[in-house]
């Protein structure tokens, strides 16, 4: 799966969020709120991500900020499983190889339903547990704590290993399900997590000792034996397990 994450594919992605965030910035005068794989590479800085996922503060605001966005940069639009909309685009890499851009969009008054379970992660969270992060010279945006950002991986990891039994793509979950574990397995190993923000989080998703079992046997699936270990001990340690 590395294959698929390789800087120069992941970069130009990564190129396009600068554009974002400095694009939001000029028009709007404020930072947006980034979520999913870049904001987890802001911690371990590690595998990038081909997706620019981020939050608006409501559907007003994502629908009109958005528009004038994906206009501007050439995307088209599509429905996804966790976002409200997807805004999507082709690049080519220095080398030739062709790269899909994308950007998922959530209002912050919706919520994550996870796939297969009763369980719901308000995206609103992420407006109240945020920082600032400069991703490159004068290219600041906020990003969600890890804490919360944890529960968001945990979510996804949960809810594609449903969507994986039933899909015909089985490629498209395996890819997306190795990124989120690698993702929670790197915010394990670079950010001290506050062990009583988890629980006040557990507390409001709904989240019991048995979900985050779960998501340890799925994150197993695609980690090496170093960084089982670390998310295991991480896990028990954390009052998690």
């Amino acid at each position: 799966m590395q294959e698929l994450y390789s800087d120069e594919i992941t970069g130009e992605t990564r190129n396009e969020l600068a554009e974002f965030v400095k694009w939001f910035n000029r028009l709007f005068g404020h930072e947006p709120l980034i979520v999913g794989g870049w904001a987890a590479w802001a911690y371990h800085r590690g595998i990038g991500s081909k997706d620019i996922d981020v939050v608006f503060p409501g559907s007003a605001a994502m629908d009109r900020n958005l528009v004038a966005y994906y206009t501007a940069r050439g995307f088209s639009q599509r429905k996804t499983e966790m976002f409200d909309y997807a805004f999507y685009k082709e690049r080519k890499t220095k080398s030739g190889t062709s790269v899909e851009v994308m950007v998922d969009a959530v209002a912050s008054n919706r919520n994550v339903t996870v796939t297969g379970t009763d369980l719901i992660i308000p995206w609103g969270l992420a407006e109240k547990h945020k920082q600032k992060f400069e991703f490159s010279k004068d290219v600041e945006a906020y990003i969600v704590k890890p804490e919360l950002l944890l529960f968001y991986k945990a979510g996804a990891l949960i809810g594609r290993s449903h969507l994986l039994r039933q899909a015909t793509n089985k490629g498209h979950y395996q890819s997306k399900l190795w990124k989120d574990a690698k993702d929670v397995a790197g915010l394990v190993g670079n950010c001290e997590l506050d062990a009583v923000e988890l629980q006040q989080f557990s507390t409001q998703c709904n989240f019991k000792q048995a979900d985050w079992q779960y998501v340890l046997n799925v994150a197993q699936t695609y980690l090496d034996e170093t960084e089982k270990k670390a998310v295991r001990d991480s896990w028990k340690k954390l009052d998690l397990l």
